[in-house]
């Protein structure tokens, strides 16, 4: 039987080739300026995981500021684009944010750009992220934003727990895709909080923001209540 997140993910193993079309063809979005941008310094002997690489369209950065890069994916068919698109990065791996083959403290940083919200159980992410970083290590993650996906949303319930489907708005062609409805105390939960702090958040500056950013550092030791 097929786990929850392999069902989710099998709409990217479809799609996945018009996904990487449609985004090759816009031009670089605000929302990618955004993150880059807080990328101000070297990351020379850092070790760097891509957390929902999709088709690796950002791995060359990584690599161009010297990080040691790793890509995971759930969805084959976006592993299969990025290891053909970008064959000398050898480090790319079928696997879901929220379940890692990889060490305790292995990471340096972790990225994620549009790909943190498709877990249908975001505790159980940040869990596993928190896991894999180093002690002071760096997660930034670009998420759909909460009042974007809520609008969508037919129940109209904040709280609600639903599939949204929707278009991506800029993309051409049109890419039509179903994700988990999240709320802004999902993503900054109590173990979030407990665990790493706030360095940087960034929303989109649409009339309706469609995303948002957060650059979270692991403490040393976390908090407790």
């Amino acid at each position: 039987m097929a786990r929850p997140w392999e069902a989710f993910f099998e709409q990217y193993d479809a799609e996945g080739r018009l996904y990487k079309q449609a985004q090759t063809s816009s031009p670089m979005r605000d929302h990618r300026r955004a993150f880059r941008a807080q990328f101000n310094g070297s990351l020379k002997g850092k070790r760097l995981l891509d957390g929902g690489c999709g088709y690796g369209s950002d791995l060359p950065f990584y690599a161009k500021r010297g990080a040691k890069v790793y890509g995971i994916d759930p969805s084959k068919t976006m592993i299969e684009l990025a290891k053909q698109s970008y064959p000398d990065f050898p480090n790319l791996s079928v696997q879901p944010v929220q379940k890692t083959t990889f060490p305790d403290r292995y990471f340096d940083v972790v990225t994620s750009i549009y790909a943190l919200h498709n877990a249908p159980n975001l505790r159980q992410a940040f869990r596993e992220l928190h896991r894999i970083l180093k002690p002071k290590g760096v997660l930034l993650f670009l998420v759909q934003h909460p009042l974007f996906v809520f609008l969508l949303n037919k129940n109209k319930r904040y709280h609600g727990k639903a599939m949204v489907r929707f278009t991506i708005p800029d993309m051409r062609p049109p890419c039509t895709i179903a994700q988990p409805a999240h709320t802004f105390s999902d993503y900054f939960n109590e173990f979030v909080l407990e665990r790493f702090e706030l360095q940087a958040f960034e929303e989109g500056h649409e009339a309706v923001p469609l995303w948002f950013l957060a650059k979270l550092r692991k403490r040393e030791t976390h908090r407790c209540r």
